[in-house]
């Protein structure tokens, strides 16, 4: 970080902890028998997630064995054994569970000494500075990358005073209450979502049912039909070959067919194209050895894509609407059967090819209605993707005054920060 405020120092790491130690290894177990033992994969986004917990059994809990690996509260627990990925991530210690709690040796455990909050600490690892460094002091493996507690130590950055770190840490904190809302929020509508889109897809709106047609999976209105995949698309094989340029197109879970460069930022797929299938405006594509996770989308971004040789592609007839359709297909409950369907598969190995996939059954109300709920849905899903957008403007801008603040750029009066420090340090003493 360079150009900070002038009245700030410039410290490293090393100097502003009174502990730097790895963890414990030990052999875990689910049970909870024991004291509970934080992993990598409970490195939090800010603190620590207490999911999936795992426990150590040990006949003194309290001993010398494992009282210096018990975490404070305010302890930055950093991942610096891991892959590439999740190297150097960092989160903060906050005692949800109400008792003793070790971290496993995969974990670098700091603890801030007086000169810095262990919340300003915290802002420090999310830095793009940071991450530069931690990336070149990483040194990789074919396993797990790895760095030393001697080359961390190293980093350098920009310091204020205590009542300036504070001011920063409520600002910023504000910000993130702000995106912890939102994310609810997105969470919120999208389990209102599933249960809106269950109601419509599969007629349930139609109360009290009387009378109704019934599959293994799901029951319909008398007046729906039930048809399968197969009457109602075909699967399209056309391949590219060596004269066409086109856009490479990936299948996601949540997301559907995307572009692929964009999406990933890197090219994932093969540079030779030629044997890649195409896939035309107002078809579909799906992951064949991938389906059961819900792999399949609606190609509506250009006139003409390619996706890899591995998907299937098919094309529907006039009698259902394609988003009708594909609100379907992206529903939880074609994703369970997506699985049901892979593992009965003949050809069991992971993949539902189309002979097998153009047997499931297919809930089909008459057009006008698929087209009322395809719009129904379609001004709902519109909702949430917004709520999305504006998630990422939140955390864009929170990324771009963090860096102002974290460098000086942007002062801040520090009067509401020693008023803050002032209550804390009545109520720890209360």
């Amino acid at each position: 970080m360079s150009d900070s405020h002038p009245a700030w120092k410039k410290v490293s790491l090393g100097d502003c902890v009174c502990l730097m130690k790895s963890g414990l290894s030990r052999k875990l177990s689910s049970k909870d028998i024991g004291i509970p033992m934080l992993r990598s994969n409970n490195i939090g986004n800010k603190y620590c997630s207490f999911n999936n917990i795992k426990f150590w059994y040990v006949d003194d809990p309290q001993g010398a064995r494992t009282s210096d690996y018990i975490l404070n509260e305010g302890d930055l627990l950093v991942n610096f054994i891991n892959s590439i990925a999740q190297i150097g991530k960092a989160c903060l210690y906050k005692d949800e569970l109400g008792r003793d709690c070790l971290y496993t040796t995969n974990i670098l455990r700091l603890k801030p000494n007086s000169k810095i909050e262990s919340e300003f600490l915290y802002y420090i690892t999310q830095t793009s500075d940071y991450s530069l460094f931690v990336h070149n002091i990483t040194k990789p493996a074919v396993n797990q990358a790895s760095f030393t507690t001697e080359d961390f130590k190293k980093y350098t950055f920009f310091l204020p005073n205590i009542n300036e770190q504070i001011a920063i840490v409520g600002l910023l904190s504000t910000w993130d209450q702000t995106i912890e809302n939102t994310e609810r929020l997105i969470v919120a509508k999208g389990k209102w979502f599933c249960w809106f889109s269950n109601t419509y897809l599969f007629g349930d709106n139609y109360l009290p049912k009387d009378t109704s047609k019934k599959t293994r999976w799901f029951s319909i209105p008398e007046h729906w039909k039930i048809v399968t995949i197969g009457d109602i698309a075909r699967e399209i094989k056309s391949v590219n070959g060596s004269e066409n340029e086109l856009p490479v197109l990936s299948c996601t879970k949540y997301d559907g067919l995307v572009d692929s460069l964009s999406y990933f930022d890197k090219q994932v797929f093969s540079m030779d194209t030629s044997s890649y299938k195409v896939v035309s405006q107002g078809q579909f594509a799906y992951a064949t050895n991938h389906i059961e996770e819900g792999s399949i989308g609606y190609q509506n971004i250009y006139e003409k894509g390619l996706v890899s040789p591995m998907y299937t592609v098919f094309q529907t007839k006039d009698s259902v609407d394609d988003i009708y359709l594909y609100q379907v297909l992206k529903t939880n409950l074609y994703t369970h059967i997506f699985k049901v369907s892979t593992s009965a598969s003949v050809d069991r190995r992971g993949s539902l090819r189309w002979k097998e996939f153009a047997k499931l059954p297919i809930p089909l109300p008459p057009m006008k209605e698929q087209q009322k709920i395809s719009a129904l849905l379609n001004t709902a899903k519109q909702e949430i993707d917004l709520l999305k957008e504006q998630l990422e403007a939140y955390r864009k801008q929170k990324r771009g005054l963090m860096q102002k603040l974290l460098t000086g750029r942007i002062k801040l009066s520090v009067e509401s920060g020693s008023q803050r420090r002032s209550d804390t340090k009545t109520e720890q003493g209360a």
